[in-house]
């Protein structure tokens, strides 16, 4: 039997010998390489949710992070996969939050109204992301072909998930009966047509708040939510049901990314 690698010291599988770890000097390396990237994308993300993906040129994007082009070009290789990356980048933490949700020990209904509550929450969290992804999410169809199969992946994947808890709610007589997969794209539209007005998102918002909202999904899912099971359930943003899904998990996520943020060093017009 081999022996154990000791500290600083691990197998190199291309040529069989130590790989050193990683210098004080290589480490601040990969860090600027991180931040400088990261940069890269909350510019590119704010211009791309501004004018869209055809209107943005990557000139605009490097101008405004203060880079050349061709640095874009080393971290990305292209204006699509800046864009791909861009869409991704905000939505895999939900997805993870999501999928935690649906495997959690709460009700289906809960459930439910916890995955309306995390997307509001993650949405006002990166309004620009969500500006951005809203516009590209047409209400009550399907994504628009030409965009990165990965995001096209991605909106399936949660489509399926939030399908699942709705057929689990069903079996369980809490979420009212039809096709799963066509509930969950239901639902999906409807979430994403509160996101296209809601105050701290949209640019065109109207008067109408999350909690509105929250209700709306109640009355139209849950399985006997009358007004007074509303009022005790307290399905607002902010309310009792499922707080212990919907107001813990969901902020993990954007706080990581806060934290992250915090750290980062100014630098150009962001």
């Amino acid at each position: 039997m081999a022996r154990p690698h000791t500290q600083g010291e691990a197998a190199d599988s291309a040529g069989g010998g130590p790989v050193q770890a990683p210098s004080p000097r290589e480490i601040r390396r990969r860090q600027r390489i991180k931040l400088s990237r990261e940069q890269i994308l909350d510019t590119a993300e704010q211009l791309f949710s501004e004018r869209g993906y055809h209107a943005t040129g990557l000139k605009e994007v490097a101008d405004r992070c203060e880079f050349s082009v061709g640095s874009i070009y080393q971290f990305f290789g292209s204006k699509d996969t800046l864009y791909e990356e861009v869409l991704m980048r905000r939505g895999r933490g939900m997805r993870e939050e999501m999928a935690r949700i649906a495997g959690g020990e709460a009700p289906a209904d809960q459930q439910l109204l916890a995955m309306a509550k995390l997307q509001i929450e993650h949405f006002r969290t990166y309004p620009a992301w969500g500006r951005l992804t809203t516009r590209v999410l047409t209400l009550g169809v399907r994504p628009a072909t030409d965009l990165p199969a990965a995001f096209l992946s991605a909106w399936k994947e949660a489509i399926d998930l939030e399908a699942g808890l709705i057929a689990h709610g069903q079996r369980d007589g809490l979420l009212h009966s039809g096709d799963p997969r066509a509930l969950a794209r239901l639902f999906s539209s409807l979430v994403t047509a509160f996101h296209a007005m809601d105050e701290q998102v949209s640019d065109d918002p109207e008067d109408f708040s999350a909690d509105e909202f929250l209700t709306l999904i109640a009355q139209t899912f849950i399985v006997g939510m009358t007004s007074e099971r509303r009022r005790r359930g307290g399905t607002g943003l902010h309310g009792r049901r499922a707080d212990h899904v919907a107001a813990a998990q969901p902020a993990s996520a954007a706080q990581r990314d806060r934290q992250s943020a915090a750290h980062r060093p100014a630098r150009g017009d962001r």
